[in-house]
């Protein structure tokens, strides 16, 4: 069944939230408080995907890692430093980003306030 979680936020600032999504905070040794909204997903009933809004903090990053499957991002506010593979490119809002499968990756919020972004994954059998 289709699903809509309308936008409760106030853009452009970084009050970003939506009906029905529970925020998650990751703080691990290697990230310290990343944000985490899935906006479509299993929960939704989507069978293939899943669209996920992440925030990070001023001067953190998002885990250094690859993995298998490709995903695509949008940056929606602040400024970021990408890393994929060796190169290094500097991303700020509405710029897209397709991240291939196995490429090692990584975003810094290089800028003055949180980063917000989008990312969109193929839905992973766990």
């Amino acid at each position: 069944m289709s699903n809509i979680h309308r936008f409760t936020g106030s853009a452009p600032q970084e009050e970003f939230a939506w009906e029905g999504v529970s925020p998650v905070e990751i703080n691990t040794p290697d990230v310290h408080g990343i944000i985490k909204h899935v906006l479509v997903g299993p929960d939704d009933g989507a069978p293939t995907f899943v669209i996920r809004y992440f925030q990070v903090p001023i001067n953190e990053s998002t885990f250094d890692h690859q993995h298998p499957h490709e995903h695509g991002m949008v940056i929606l506010h602040g400024k970021a430093r990408l890393m994929i593979n060796q190169e290094f490119h500097e991303l700020g809002p509405l710029d897209s980003v397709f991240v291939s499968g196995n490429d090692r990756h990584q975003l810094v919020n290089i800028g003055d306030s949180t980063l917000g972004f989008l990312c969109v994954i193929p839905k992973i059998e766990e």
